[in-house]
């Protein structure tokens, strides 16, 4: 891989699935050496699709990321039931007071709640896991949400006013089956999803257009390989009297920021990030964030190894 190949896989990754002549005026290349770039990523299995659905739109109430301390001798059982789990879509081996993050989604508070104290507790080798809610999440990876309003007019919610933050799609049989799918296996053509639902390929058409148009899911690229050497992080915020939105909204547009959401338990906000060069998250660190008015202290939990994010697994080691 050359430096051009690095450029278009960290251009996929910020912006998703985007097409050839974009990504052609982007770097300033023909599209036949896109085209040819792009065949032989996917040849060589250097990146893969992931489908991640609006989690806000679809109205699901309790997303979290968790900190998980195990035994030693435990590590990699534990991590490996942990990737295997159908409810967790992130799993990261870190540095610092926790041994594995992860992230996962529910519908209900409840529904987290069992997963917490009746299945990851109950893991053989788990110490102690530490949830950090994400009450009012703003930014996650291509997925952006205004801050929540109480004076919203019920009267414009409509299909045409998605960035409304208290509108919520509501998924119909066949849509749920095909988003079911789409987010195990990745994106697959409208004949083999009719395939497998058992309904024409016309009305699985219809129904991916029109969940594609309301942004009920999108489709990011991730990169399999390390050759990006990114510098990955949970990054924990601990805030003093001002709006942790206000403070959200001067932290939200930094490009290294992926993940961005007021939260509930030890932290007030919790971000994701993700940098080119240690050097560049060392900065965030030690000068970026101190210097937002507000802040009080940060913890930061440093990815090492990844080892599950959507239908994507990595070796465990």
């Amino acid at each position: 891989m050359d430096r051009l190949d690095v450029e278009i896989i960290m251009t996929l990754e910020k912006q998703g699935l985007i097409g050839i002549d974009k990504l052609a005026g982007i770097h300033g290349v023909s599209r036949r050496t896109i085209r040819r770039r792009i065949n032989i990523m996917n040849d060589n299995n250097l990146v893969k699709m992931v489908v991640v659905p609006n989690i806000v739109l679809l109205g699901y109430k309790a997303w979290a990321r968790i900190g998980i301390r195990v035994k030693p001798d435990y590590l990699s059982k534990v991590a490996l039931t942990l990737v295997k789990h159908p409810a967790v879509f992130f799993v990261a081996y870190t540095l610092g007071p926790f041994d594995i993050v992860i992230s996962t989604y529910f519908r209900t508070i409840d529904n987290l709640a069992d997963f917490v104290n009746l299945e990851l507790t109950k893991i053989e080798g788990v110490i102690f896991a530490e949830t950090m809610l994400l009450v009012s999440p703003r930014k996650y990876n291509l997925f952006n949400w205004p801050k929540a309003s109480l004076s919203i007019n019920r009267e414009i919610m409509n299909k045409n006013n998605r960035n409304i933050v208290d509108y919520k799609y509501e998924l119909d049989e066949i849509e749920r089956e095909i988003l079911d799918i789409l987010v195990k296996d990745g994106p697959d053509r409208s004949k083999n999803l009719a395939s497998k639902i058992g309904v024409s390929e016309s009305k699985v058409r219809s129904h991916l257009n029109s969940m594609w148009q309301n942004e009920v899911y999108k489709i990011e690229v991730v990169p399999i390989t390390d050759i990006l050497d990114e510098t990955q992080a949970t990054i924990g915020i601990t805030i003093g009297q001002r709006c942790s939105d206000k403070i959200v909204d001067e932290i939200i547009g930094h490009p290294s920021v992926f993940l961005a959401s007021a939260s509930l338990g030890r932290f007030n906000i919790v971000l994701g990030t993700r940098f080119r060069k240690l050097e560049l998250f060392s900065e965030f660190i030690t000068k970026i964030l101190p210097s937002v008015p507000g802040i009080n202290s940060t913890e930061t939990f440093l990815h090492i190894k990844r080892l599950k994010y959507g239908n994507i697994t990595w070796l465990l080691s």
